[in-house]
């Protein structure tokens, strides 16, 4: 292909390829810079250009290969021992100890529906509302010794009732 063929191929397209170049690069700088380098380069290879009615794919295919090798020649690295460490400003636990907690509460209250009204009770009140012997043992209307006898008890069929592996009902206090 001569130079005036490909001029002549060129000057319907020039707009294009330009506004092409405009809408992916945002630096007004560098946009005729990368219009000239894909004239350029499809200038120096116009004899791969196999059809004439493709040419207007062709050249915008070169600008999409220079447009990338722009951002490949000015992308910015940062060497990964220069970066210092994130610090998470969340202070939650990670969804993963979340999850944990939320399955170990569920097969809590699932072990707690098993049990019978005074174990239930029993552990809800010293163990999960943390009311003192004497004042639990008030609240149920039996001695102390008494209640930590059932504590204790009530702990152990809690401890069978929420084993790993054994399905239960959802309950709680």
């Amino acid at each position: 292909m001569s130079g005036e063929m490909f001029a002549d191929l060129l000057a319907p397209n020039l707009a294009a390829i330009r506004n092409l170049v405009r809408a992916k690069i945002r630096v007004p700088g560098d946009i005729e810079d990368v219009v000239q380098q894909t004239l350029m380069h499809a200038f120096a290879h116009r004899d791969q250009l196999r059809a004439e009615s493709k040419f207007k794919s062709w050249i915008s295919s070169i600008a999409m290969n220079e447009i990338r090798g722009l951002a490949r020649r000015t992308r910015i690295y940062f060497p990964l021992d220069e970066v210092s460490p994130m610090v998470s400003r969340d202070s939650s636990s990670c969804p993963h100890q979340l999850y944990e907690q939320r399955e170990r509460a569920e097969r809590l209250y699932a072990g707690l529906a098993e049990l019978n009204d005074r174990d239930r009770k029993t552990i809800c009140l010293v163990d999960l509302a943390e009311v003192s012997v004497k004042d639990a043992a008030n609240a149920l209307s039996v001695g102390r010794a008494a209640l930590k006898a059932a504590h204790f008890r009530a702990r152990q069929r809690l401890r069978r009732a929420i084993r790993p592996g054994r399905k239960a009902a959802r309950g709680g206090c």
